[in-house]
Formats: C-alpha cells, sequence, structure tokens
C-alpha cells in the first residue's frame, strides 16, 4: 500500500516550498495543476510551520494500552512528533496550559462524501458532481475540511464516488490545500479497465510518487471486481463501502486508525507517533460519556496535526478562514441547487 501520509520524515508543504520533483513532465503536470488551482480560489494555501510545545496538566485519553488515562498529564510535542508523555516533564518548549481540558488523539474520519455531508438529502452513492464546476468542488471540500479540523478531525478518508474521476485531481488539490492528514479513494465505476489503469497511474505519478510533500495518500473505490487489477498493479488500498457508525472514543481514533493501516504512526498518544492530538473541554467530553460522535466545534480548544496548531483556545489559526468561507458557502448553495433540479 502507498501511504505518504505515513512516512515519519513527512510533512506538509504548499507549493513552492516542497523539494522540485525530479521529473520534469511531472513537474510541469504539478504546476499546471496550482495555476488552475488559483482560479478555484481567491484563498492561498498557507500553513503553520511545526513548533515545539508541551501541553501540562492535562486529562490524557492516550488510547495506548501500555500508558493509559494519565491526569495531570504532560505532552510534548518536537518536530511533529510525540516525544513523551509523563508528569513534570523537564523541557524548555512553549508551554500550553491544559489544565480543565481532555488530550485525546485526533478524531480520525475514515470514509466520508462531500455530497451527503454537505447536501444531505443526495444519495452520495448515485450522485455525479460531473456537471459542477472545478472551482465549486474545490470551494465546498475546502470549507467541508475546514469545519472538520475546527470539530477536531485530522484525519479524513474523502471516498470519491460522489465526486467522480473528473474531478479526481480537484478533490486531490483541496485536501493537499487543507493541510488535512487523510486519503482519496479515486472512484472506478462506468470506467473501463484501460482508463482506469492510466487515469490512477497518471494522478499517481503527478502527486504521490515522490518523497511525501503532503500528508495524503491514495486509494480506490468501487467494486471488487474493477478493482482488482489496480490493487494487484499498484497496490493501492481498496475503500470499504461500509461506513461504521461508531461511538466509542476509539472508533474515532485507534480504531479509525487501523482500519485505515496508519495506526502504526497516528490513532494513540504514543511517544514516537505523528502528533496529530487535540485539546477538547473537559466538561463536554463528560456530558458525551466519554464519546466523540457529538462533539462540535466549540467543545474543541486545539487542534495539532503533524506538529502544526491549526486550532488554538477555540480559535481556528487560518488566515484566510473568511475567504474559504465565503467562496465555500456560494460553493455549496450551486451544489444543493443542483441537487434540487436532479
Amino acid at each position: 500500500m502507498f501511504c505518504l501520509c505515513c512516512r515519519p520524515s513527512g510533512g506538509f508543504f504548499a507549493e513552492g516550498v516542497a523539494e522540485p520533483v525530479l521529473d520534469f513532465a511531472r513537474a510541469l503536470k504539478r504546476r499546471a495543476a496550482y495555476e488552475r488551482r488559483t482560479q478555484h480560489s481567491s484563498a492561498p494555501a498557507t500553513h503553520p510551520a511545526p513548533s515545539e510545545f508541551i501541553v501540562r496538566s492535562t486529562n490524557a485519553i492516550t488510547m495506548d494500552p501500555h500508558i493509559g488515562n494519565l491526569a495531570e498529564a504532560d505532552i510534548h510535542v518536537r518536530d511533529g512528533a510525540i516525544v513523551n508523555v509523563g508528569r513534570s516533564l523537564s523541557t524548555s518548549a512553549i508551554e500550553i496550559a491544559g489544565s480543565d481540558l481532555t488530550a485525546l488523539p485526533g478524531r480520525i474520519a475514515d470514509h466520508r462524501h462531500l455530497v451527503s455531508e454537505v447536501a444531505p438529502a443526495a444519495d452520495a452513492e448515485r450522485t455525479s458532481l460531473r456537471d459542477m464546476e472545478p472551482r465549486d468542488i474545490y470551494r465546498a471540500l475546502r470549507l467541508w475540511l475546514l469545519d472538520l479540523v475546527s470539530a477536531g478531525f485530522t484525519c479524513v478518508h474523502v471516498c470519491g464516488i460522489d465526486i467522480g474521476s473528473d474531478h479526481a485531481e480537484t478533490a486531490v488539490l483541496a485536501q493537499i490545500d487543507s493541510g488535512v492528514r487523510g486519503r482519496f479513494s479515486y472512484p472506478l465505476k462506468a470506467q473501463t479497465a484501460d482508463s482506469n489503469k492510466k487515469s490512477v497511474r497518471e494522478l499517481y505519478e503527478t502527486w504521490f510518487a515522490d518523497a511525501a510533500d503532503h500528508l495524503l495518500d491514495l486509494g480506490v473505490t468501487g467494486d471488487e471486481g474493477d478493482a482488482g487489477q489496480l490493487l494487484a498493479l499498484q497496490r493501492l488500498p481498496l475503500a470499504s463501502t461500509h461506513q461504521p457508525d461508531p461511538v466509542e472514543a476509539a472508533d474515532r481514533t485507534i480504531g479509525a486508525a487501523r482500519r485505515l493501516e496508519i495506526d502504526r504512526w497516528v490513532g494513540s498518544l504514543s511517544p514516537g507517533k505523528r502528533a496529530d492530538l487535540i485539546l477538547v473541554r473537559s466538561a463536554a467530553l463528560l456530558e458525551n460519556r466519554n464519546t466523540l460522535r457529538d462533539l462540535t466545534a466549540e467543545d474543541v480548544d486545539l487542534v495539532c496535526i503533524d506538529g502544526r496548531i491549526k486550532k488554538r483556545n477555540g480559535v481556528l489559526v487560518e488566515p484566510n478562514e473568511g475567504v474559504i468561507r465565503s467562496e465555500g458557502r456560494e460553493a455549496i448553495a450551486r451544489l444543493v441547487a443542483m441537487q434540487q433540479r436532479s
């Protein structure tokens, strides 16, 4: 399985920051895609730098059986990884007060559909966005992912069955620009064997063949028979058609990481794992009986993805939030109107 988000040296870089790719043709394809992206949105992709910090005196639900749950715990993060979890840790790192907060691994959405979430009346399995403008796909996805981050999700698997193969690269760009860890599963329905091979290979070689310069990996979705040749050809993960209804916290953290086969790197607050963690107001968590299903953005105080703080003191640090929200709402309104006409 190609899982570039799982490489410990990997990190997210916006265009112009990543190391240049060696393949000239691939570089031209990526440059052309980024130029198209500038036409999709006036909000540039900006990302906070990784920071070293320590969360002090928090209630830690680590999902690590060797550590368990710790009261008054410190969590030290450096170079995008969790360095240590314990009490009274000694470090000169920036301190973040964790009292009255509960630390957990970042929430993981292991199978999500854009259409069914932003236009709930639509059927994600039957709806095609083929006739929508790429600009609207990009804008809707970016707003949707921004809201998921605010609600404590640090990893999102976007199943592209409702987005369609024609918009696959647009969706990949939106996920990369969001700075969220995740996966995009390329839809195989209504494709011939040859076009499947060519399209997936081009998408993979353009965005996923080099050392990771983003937190995204590539999968495929469709009937197992249709996907078999691609699975054998490139060993891409096949998206499950089953969407679990997780209730317990573990089902949205370490359990979801196992389903995506990335639990070696995320899903628990274990030293050595990537620093995907959230701080939740403890009272809100207790009200939900130690589950994550019903938590809202208002309950989440801090979100950190790969050592990059995306939300702090209950406020997103995205400098282009206003533009992303304005553009995204307009795009979703057009999507809903299209669904009502169909």
